[in-house]
């Protein structure tokens, strides 16, 4: 197994790339900090619900999309929030906006090639997801789950930044991709911090900020 760094580009908005050029310390969209996990604050605290709603155009395998949604529920309900899957759109009004991911396939090769999805990040609800770019890789689940956190986070954030390190680093590399497999990448505390403020943007109660 070539140990060659292999880098990929998750998409943030439509049209652009997520670090495509050279990453820069003057970035202010950058956030440095020191690796590590963010801290485990839900334990015994309420949960703030976030509705997902998947629409599985690529018929991804269950053995792949189940414990994909575990593993993404895993690494939000670590800081407090529950993701509430579903299918098709919503029925009626609810107090959020709901998260639209589209899970695609036959993904054209000219069609951001080097993407394995993208997010309108500051539209705040829309997330395509290329699972056919995903499904041949060593543990798909795994980085299905990954990916889908990721893109999430961007928009619940309503921001294009991202960490130096963790699930919000925009070039994962191949230790990255190794790590997965064992654990889930970490959200950096900022990273945290931003997704409380964007959940209370969003209509939540604010019950959230400051558990850290």
């Amino acid at each position: 197994k070539s140990r060659k760094a292999i880098w990929i580009l998750l998409f943030l908005a439509a049209g652009a790339a997520a670090g495509s050029g050279a990453e820069s310390a003057g970035d202010p969209n950058h956030r440095h900090a020191v690796e590590g996990t963010a801290p485990d604050v839900h334990a015994g605290g309420p949960q703030q619900k976030l509705t997902v709603y998947v629409r599985d155009m690529a018929n991804v395998h269950p053995e792949v999309y189940i414990p994909a949604k575990a593993l993404a529920s895993q690494m939000f309900a670590k800081f407090g929030i529950s993701l509430d899957w579903r299918k098709g759109a919503p029925t009626g009004e609810s107090s959020q906006p709901p998260i639209f991911i589209e899970l695609v396939t036959e993904t054209p090769e000219n069609l951001k090639p080097d993407a394995l999805a993208f997010a309108l990040a500051y539209e705040g609800s829309h997330v395509t997801v290329f699972v056919d770019r995903i499904e041949n890789r060593s543990y798909p689940s795994r980085v299905l789950a990954h990916v889908m956190v990721h893109e999430i986070t961007h928009l619940l954030q309503d921001s294009e930044g991202h960490s130096a390190v963790g699930v919000m680093k925009a070039r994962w590399t191949v230790t990255d991709f190794e790590t997965m497999q064992f654990r889930p990448l970490p959200f950096t505390p900022e990273d945290v911090d931003l997704i409380y403020a964007g959940m209370a943007k969003r209509g939540g109660t604010g019950a959230l900020a400051g558990r850290r």
